[in-house]
């Protein structure tokens, strides 16, 4: 389960620190990236509603410990869901296995009438009543039934939700229903009862009903049993009702419960890496704890013995290294670049394959640059975005100066003079190739535009690192960066 300081120091460790305030696209960015994933928009707005934002240059921002606080406690809202509705898929699975072994050992006919009844809860109850414990009678009869209330109710309103069967007797016509309560050691003390007859209530039919509650001498006490009832005639009919609708019931909570364990993954999952580091930092630091009492009593029965001591002390030094080494390397990851990036690598080197093709006839020093500087960003790690910014504007510069070169040879290529002054008379396909060539350099920039924008978004962060995959060797680019290392698939 998520808590306040793991939430900020995940949004730290990432370049957001918990007295900034961002608006909604910074925050989004950073928890898609954490999660490897697009953050869920609907939820993410939910979780915006419930904070307060400010305005700022005409933009909403959020404070970044509100919006944590407010993820915390979405994922404890959804554990508390997730649990309660497991626990009724239980409780309803228990009550269908009953219903199925009631129905096989029920006639198909039957001339016995059966009250079937929901006790749901009592309303209204005095607050001055300071009662500890309560439960209710039910008496049909010579029948008597208890209903206790649920764990941790309210004293006001305990509800009890539970069901109760009886068979009628010949000639009984009223269901008793006695409230009674117990103030510390004390005896339970009838507090007030109510009748519910048997005339009243249709078959087959099932019946909300709310019982007014009397003191013993038949005053009302301003309380009152909500209750439903049901006579039934076929039992082996209504239980198949029963059962059907139990299916409902439990294809519904299945429903609701796979949306709740889906809501909660998405709130989790962009802090798991660090929920799981500090998990495994904690069981750590106890079996050091562990292992250090299993020292002192080591040492007690070694101290005769202090070559052998020292021998397991130099081993147990060893094994510790190699498990921290091993422990630092599991969570030294780096994350594999954005998919949209390593589309840009591939987008960067086709420029550089039809730049090498058009300079070959067509002199441009800028599109040479651009291409080394593109080179660069991740061969030479320049993920920078100064870096971005002046290879950028020499992609700029680059387009002008394709306007005026095409433009001066666009009037050779309508005119009737074919001689080219400076290739001759053959040079004429040649020319012709490479203006077409050129043109679609000049277009194939702007796209190579966009994804210069892109590479210099993700570097404004200077937490940022990545892997770069080009064939089977991978690039570590940004903070912290390592050498390539070969990658074998």
């Amino acid at each position: 389960m998520l808590n306040l300081q793991t939430v900020l120091r995940a949004f730290e460790e990432n370049g957001l620190k918990q007295d900034k305030q961002c608006n909604q696209d910074e925050i989004l960015y950073k928890l898609d990236m954490m999660g490897k994933r697009e953050f869920d928009r609907e939820i993410a707005q939910q979780i915006f509603e419930q904070c307060r934002p400010t305005q700022q240059n005409l933009k909403l921002v959020y404070r970044l410990a509100d919006v944590s606080q407010t993820l915390v406690d979405a994922s404890l809202i959804l554990n508390e869901k997730i649990k309660k509705a497991e626990q009724q898929l239980k409780q309803i699975s228990q009550n269908k296995t009953i219903c199925e072994k009631q129905l096989a050992e029920t006639s198909v006919y039957s001339d016995t009438r059966f009250l079937f009844l929901t006790l749901l809860s009592a309303k209204n109850i005095p607050l001055k009543l300071k009662y500890t414990n309560c439960h209710i009678q039910l008496i049909l009869g010579v029948t008597n039934q208890m209903a206790k209330p649920e764990q941790q109710y309210d004293r006001v309103n305990p509800e009890f939700n539970q069901d109760f069967e009886f068979q009628i007797p010949p000639l009984i016509t009223t269901l008793t229903i006695q409230f009674f309560i117990q103030t510390n050691s004390s005896s339970p003390i009838l507090w007030g009862q109510a009748y519910l007859q048997i005339q009243q209530i249709d078959d087959q039919i099932a019946k909300d009903l709310e019982l007014q509650l009397k003191d013993p001498q038949g005053r009302e006490l301003g309380a009152s049993i909500e209750l439903e009832a049901q006579i039934v005639l076929n039992k082996h009919q209504y239980l198949q009702t029963q059962l059907q609708k139990f299916d409902q019931k439990i294809y519904t909570l299945e429903n609701d419960l796979n949306e709740y364990r889906t809501d909660l993954d998405v709130v989790e999952r962009p802090f798991k890496i660090k929920l799981f580091k500090e998990q495994s930092f904690k069981q750590q630091k106890n079996d050091i704890f562990e292992q250090f009492d299993q020292n002192q009593q080591m040492n007690e029965m070694d101290q005769q013995n202090p070559n052998q001591l020292q021998v397991r002390e130099h081993k147990e030094q060893i094994l510790s290294v190699l498990q921290s080494e091993k422990h630092l390397e599991q969570f030294d990851e780096t994350p594999d670049a954005p998919e949209i990036l390593q589309h840009g690598v591939i987008i960067f080197t086709i420029y550089g394959l039809i730049t090498l093709f058009v300079c070959s006839a067509k002199p441009s020093f800028l599109d040479v640059l651009v291409c080394h500087g593109l080179m660069f960003t991740i061969f030479m790690d320049r993920f920078e975005p100064f870096h971005l910014k002046f290879v950028g504007g020499g992609l700029v510069a680059s387009i002008f100066y394709d306007i005026l070169w095409m433009k001066q040879y666009h009037l050779w290529w309508q005119s009737d003079d074919l001689n080219n002054p400076e290739w001759g008379l053959k040079a004429q396909t040649l020319l012709r190739f490479v203006l077409i060539f050129t043109y679609i350099q000049f277009l194939y920039k702007f796209v190579v535009c966009y994804y210069i924008y892109q590479f210099h978004r993700e570097s404004i962060d200077p937490t940022k690192r990545y892997i770069f995959t080009i064939w089977r060797i991978q690039y570590k680019v940004g903070k912290n960066r390592d050498s390539s290392s070969w990658q074998s698939q």
